[in-house]
């Protein structure tokens, strides 16, 4: 683990992750670049100089809120960090800065301010998509420093990564913490032969780590994964996507509310 990227718009929730954000940090020994992108403000017939002068006031009113970050997050002062800003396309600069700095991880609120919501909330899916880093998606009220066990939804589908689990594998040792791989809407009679070998797979990958595998029956696939990180004290949820589209559902609000909002349990998607 090298260097996390934290996009923030400075609205209250975002600040909520950052100070769980920077807690990770220190657990990992990474880095942490407190990104935000910004737009031109937006001027009607005004002088080009009026409009550079409105641009220079949104950057020092940037430069103000990245030092109450600073002053909020005493921690920060222990870590190697940064604070950047950038005009363009939040979409667009977090794909950019990830390929240029290297980036190992993005953690991101789940929203943001409700002035921001063309550029969070409904777009958090089109990013986390677009970027070919692990992203964790940090719900209100989460406590990282309080996980124990994190589930692993997996499907055994020729389409998936795995090697993508070496990242988890490494989430997992350095936070101590036990696994759960879950299998959803499948016993072992289903399964196929290309299937149970995907399974040994992922068992040999996490032949070192404390994991268990498990099957889980529900109607609902999301409304499975929650009751049964619920039941069995899941405190993060990693998915290995073989298709985006399972991303996209899952930002639906009224899904968002299942599976982060009201559940307090954050999403870590593998890439």
């Amino acid at each position: 683990m090298k260097t996390i990227l934290f996009p923030t718009d400075f609205s209250k929730r975002a600040n909520y992750a950052l100070k769980e954000t920077v807690g990770l940090a220190k657990k990992l020994g990474a880095k942490i670049i407190i990104y935000h992108v910004y737009h031109r403000p937006a001027t009607e017939k005004v002088s080009s100089g009026h409009s550079d002068r409105l641009l220079e006031n949104l950057e020092r009113d940037i430069d103000m809120s990245f030092k109450g970050l600073l002053a909020e997050n005493p921690g920060l002062a222990d870590l190697d960090h940064e604070f950047r800003k950038e005009l363009g396309f939040l979409s667009d600069c977090l794909v950019n800065i990830s390929e240029k700095e290297g980036i190992s991880l993005v953690c991101m609120a789940t929203k943001g301010a409700k002035t921001f919501g063309e550029l969070w909330g409904t777009k958090t899916a089109e990013i986390v998509k677009n970027l070919n880093v692990p992203v964790l998606v940090i719900p209100d009220n989460t406590r990282l420093d309080t996980i124990e066990k994190v589930g692993l939804i997996c499907d055994y589908s020729e389409e998936t990564n795995y090697h993508t689990l070496d990242f988890l594998l490494e989430i997992v040792e350095e936070l101590k913490l036990d696994t759960d791989v879950i299998t959803l809407n499948r016993d072992e009679k289903t399964m196929t032969s290309q299937e149970k070998a995907y399974r040994e797979l992922v068992r040999k990958k996490l032949e070192n780590v404390p994991a268990t595998f498990h099957f889980s029956v529900s109607d609902d696939v999301h409304q499975g994964v929650m009751a049964y990180c619920q039941t069995n004290e899941i405190g993060l949820i990693a998915i290995l996507p073989k298709k985006y589209n399972f991303i996209v559902q899952l930002f639906r609000e009224s899904l968002t509310e299942q599976m982060t909002f009201r559940s307090s349990i954050p999403l870590l998607v593998l890439k």
